[in-house]
């Protein structure tokens, strides 16, 4: 059983993990005990639990670890394959789960909204050529419920011929690539914009409106138009160029009311 470290506050938040995403031989404990400290201090009150490794059973102990009044589980440091497995089991039970991927994804979306108005271009013609998203095997879904119709998924690996040929018509190139992109185009007759991979830690200010709106109105899961209206709203209040997410109170109000108004007034509901 993994061992739980619990910090008080007001609503019970477990950050769990598998540690599969960090890099080897990295300390999985001190990581979850900086996430929950964190959290802590914005007024949450949060526990930790280091996941069994072991595939199968990481579900089955993500559900039995932690105390029945979780109101929301955060999901960090885990890898896609294994994150789906989590993901799946606690929300078949009834939980809310909040990956890390998920908060990046918002933060590419809305990055993707921002620079489509400053460029003019209407969200449902414009092209959005995504590069390798096994990182964020959600991102297509996202970008789908922001409005983009014309997507298309590219991996490097199966491209036989240079990548920038791939996405030459492109208006907006997701690339999901774990490196960094070097010298990243700039839009122009030719050449489309380059949104790269956020780092984990650009998007932690999505969080805690996510999490106080999802434990306030005890939601089962977290569904991709929930996600689609807090990147929205973050394209709509945010000027082209400048931080998407930088922690404030005001945008997690603004955000916890994004979420409540998607939970509320679900599309085709």
């Amino acid at each position: 059983m993994p061992s739980v470290d619990r910090l008080s506050g007001s609503q019970l938040i477990a950050v769990i993990s598998d540690g599969s995403a960090l890099p080897d031989g990295a300390d999985l404990n001190p990581v979850l005990s900086g996430h929950a400290r964190w959290l802590s201090n914005l007024g949450f009150d949060a526990l930790t639990a280091a996941l069994n490794t072991d595939g199968r059973d990481t579900p089955t102990v993500a559900l039995s670890a932690v105390p029945g009044d979780v109101s929301v589980f955060h999901l960090v440091h885990t890898r896609a394959e294994h994150a789906g497995q989590i993901r799946q089991a606690l929300e078949d039970a009834g939980r809310a789960v909040v990956t890390d991927n998920d908060l990046r994804a918002v933060v590419v979306a809305a990055r993707v909204l921002t620079e489509l108005r400053r460029m003019r271009r209407p969200t449902d013609q414009s092209a959005v050529v995504i590069v390798d998203i096994d990182e964020l095997i959600d991102m297509g879904a996202l970008l789908m419920a922001i409005g983009v119709r014309n997507l298309v998924f590219c991996r490097q690996a199966d491209v036989a011929f240079p990548l920038s040929r791939a996405t030459h018509d492109a208006d907006v190139v997701v690339d999901l690539r774990p490196a960094p992109v070097h010298n990243p185009r700039t839009p122009g007759p030719t050449r489309p914009l380059v949104v790269p991979l956020p780092a984990p830690a650009d998007s932690l200010a999505v969080l805690p409106g996510l999490l106080a709106a999802l434990a306030d109105t005890q939601a089962a899961r977290l569904h991709v138009d929930v996600l689609a209206a807090v990147a929205q709203m973050l394209a709509t209040t945010t000027a082209p160029g400048f931080a998407l997410a930088t922690l404030d109170p005001a945008l997690t109000d603004d955000i916890a009311w994004a979420v409540r108004q998607a939970l509320r007034h679900p599309r085709g509901g």
